[in-house]
């Protein structure tokens, strides 16, 4: 068994044993604010968007990438939190217009990708 740690590869046996018997795993905790508010602006702002995957995955990319990483440890007890929700809807905001206006690939009309 060899457990990945956010697309690290942890060979080490010593690791692999520690990491699996703690019951934890390390995740950047702004991904999870970034998808809470990518939904809730495509159901409140943003309908007539493209919501493809490609379209999707470049919103999350650039959004996470306008914010610093926050990596935590993830337990049964809980975990810790992420930057501040003001922090993520701007960066989420301004990827989403981003994508908007520069798709990953061609439109089908001039006013919307889908």
């Amino acid at each position: 068994m060899v457990l990945v740690l956010h697309n690290i590869q942890c060979n080490n046996i010593f690791t692999r044993l520690f990491l699996s018997k703690f019951r934890a795993s390390v995740v950047n905790a702004n991904h999870e604010r970034v998808m809470a508010v990518v939904d809730k602006f495509l159901a409140d702002r943003y309908q007539n968007i493209c919501t493809c995957p490609r379209c999707m995955c470049d919103i999350v990319a650039i959004a996470l990438n306008y914010l610093p990483p926050h990596y935590i440890v993830e337990t049964d007890t809980g975990n810790e939190f992420a930057s501040p929700w003001v922090m993520v809807e701007t960066a989420v905001a301004e990827a989403i217009d981003r994508v908007m206006e520069n798709p990953n690939h061609p439109r089908k009309n001039p006013t919307q990708c889908r």
